[in-house]
């Protein structure tokens, strides 16, 4: 069983195997063009860090100075900042097989100590050294302990990296009972959650369904409300987080903004599900029922309709004589005559130089099936194809007045034009599109209805988009008349 040692220095960790010891990291090889890159390994020693004594006033600047340990874990990469604690522990090395170096350990540490409750960075430097006397804004000294300020410019003179900037924004991710959450130094996040409706805090996902329902939210970046808050926890927010990916089960998000309710510029056809039907997810679309369709059987002859064949029937059938040439009113030269009885005619036989009687073609019926007869080839019809027409580069073609909605004897502005909807036009590979926007003709005064309404971007498509884009204009005029502004 470990134990995290009393006297913290290297040689106590080494005596003790199993002793773990908090050290400080001064310096991390996290690409080959590290100085020492080489030296240990290459891509090998990706991960490397050199540390020092928590304890010791003074850092050493040279690494050749310090001591090195690699990261514990294989399968989860989260490398230290500088001036971050970890914690060391021996293990063996891969000289183990070397009876020489059998004996001989190497120090691995451990992820980095959680400091300030924080996931941006955990930094816990050696005040003393880094201000040399000097007052720092960003930390300071209470009692002999070291606290954040989260004030000022967000200016941090103790090194955390060669690039790594401190944002005191970042807020982290508020749990619930029985989450699990993975998030990085970034705002980026996992959450292995479920519906908590019984929590203090609501979530937009705990609205309906059950408690216990599981959720999976996948998040890249937060929206940032208010600089220097990032002591407080928070939760996400689809609507302004940066990207995020939500797996449910259950669970609705009635705040979830759509982008872009134009669905016609998809040219898809949907149905949406109301949003006051009970047990039913008011946030989902539904699709097309699939439609079975049963083939067409044939009519059937009723048994009483055939007449059942006599011997005498059958037996002139078997006496029909079927050589052509034998019959009777088969004639000396292609004609009319054979026509008549049905039997096929070669239009262009060649006469026979010795008789005046034509030569007809024989025809065969000793064909295996899946074969065409050489003698008598089917010519395939060809489909035709007709060809698109030409594409149309996008032009505008009209434009339309729209007028206040609101009479002046309602206090409207009357017959004063509000806008011109622009109604343009294209072509391309067939398919016709159909354009409606607002004619630009700005700038409009600040804060002005005008300026409101052209800012929200009404547009429409396809053949209803005159009426598409006058719905929006009405909405936006309504809600401007009602105190929403820019």
């Amino acid at each position: 069983m470990a134990t995290l040692g009393n006297n913290n220095t290297v040689e106590n960790l080494s005596s003790k195997p199993g002793t773990l010891i908090a050290v400080r990291v001064i310096d991390i090889i996290l690409n080959i063009k590290h100085p020492r890159a080489e030296e240990f390994g290459g891509y090998d020693a990706i991960g490397t860090i050199f540390f020092g004594d928590v304890y010791e006033p003074n850092q050493a600047d040279n690494t050749r100075l310090l001591n090195n340990a690699r990261p514990y874990f294989s399968f989860i990469k989260q490398y230290p900042l500088k001036n971050e604690i970890v914690l060391l522990m021996n293990a063996p090395t891969r000289a183990f097989n070397d009876p020489a170096a059998r004996s001989s350990n190497h120090k691995y540490y451990l992820p980095n100590v959680n400091i300030w409750n924080h996931q941006h960075n955990n930094a816990l430097p050696d005040v003393s050294y880094h201000i040399k006397g000097e007052e720092s804004p960003n930390y300071g000294m209470v009692e002999g302990i070291v606290t954040r300020i989260a004030e000022g410019d967000n200016s941090v003179e103790i090194p955390l990296g060669e690039y790594f900037k401190e944002n005191l924004s970042l807020q982290p991710l508020l749990p619930f009972e029985g989450d699990t959450i993975i998030e990085g130094r970034f705002g980026n996040s996992i959450r292995f959650g479920a519906t908590a409706k019984e929590a203090p805090d609501k979530t937009a996902y705990s609205t309906k369904g059950n408690t216990g329902d599981p959720i999976t939210i996948i998040r890249n970046g937060q929206y940032v409300e208010e600089k220097d808050n990032g002591w407080e926890h928070t939760i996400e927010n689809i609507n302004s987080d940066h990207s995020t990916i939500y797996l449910t089960s259950n669970q609705v998000l009635p705040n979830m903004e759509i982008v872009s309710t134009h669905w016609q510029s998809w040219m898809a056809k949907h149905d949406e599900l109301e949003v006051d039907q009970k047990d039913e997810f008011d946030n989902i679309t539904e699709g097309f029922e699939v439609e079975a369709i049963e083939p067409e059987k044939p009519d059937e002859l009723a048994d009483d309709e055939l007449e059942e064949a006599t011997e005498e029937d059958i037996a002139a059938e078997e006496e029909k004589n079927e050589d052509a040439e034998d019959c009777e009113f088969w004639p000396d030269t292609p004609g009319d005559e054979g026509r008549e009885q049905g039997y096929p005619v070669e239009e262009n036989s060649v006469p026979n130089p010795e008789s005046s009687v034509a030569v007809a073609k024989e025809y065969t019926t000793d064909v295996p099936v899946g074969e065409t007869n050489p003698s008598n080839p089917v010519e395939q019809a060809q489909p035709t194809i007709e060809p698109l027409p030409p594409d149309i580069p996008h032009t505008v073609e009209d434009w339309v007045q729209y007028y206040d909605p609101l009479p002046s004897s309602e206090g409207g502005m009357g017959m004063e034009i509000l806008f011109w909807i622009e109604r343009g036009y294209s072509r391309k590979d067939g398919v016709e599109r159909k354009n409606f926007w607002l004619k630009d003709e700005g700038p409009y005064p600040a804060g002005s209805m005008r300026e409101y309404v052209f800012e929200n971007d009404p547009t429409g498509m396809g053949d209803w988009g005159s009426v598409d884009i006058k719905m929006q204009l009405e909405e936006l005029i309504k809600a401007y008349r009602n105190g929403d502004r820019l």
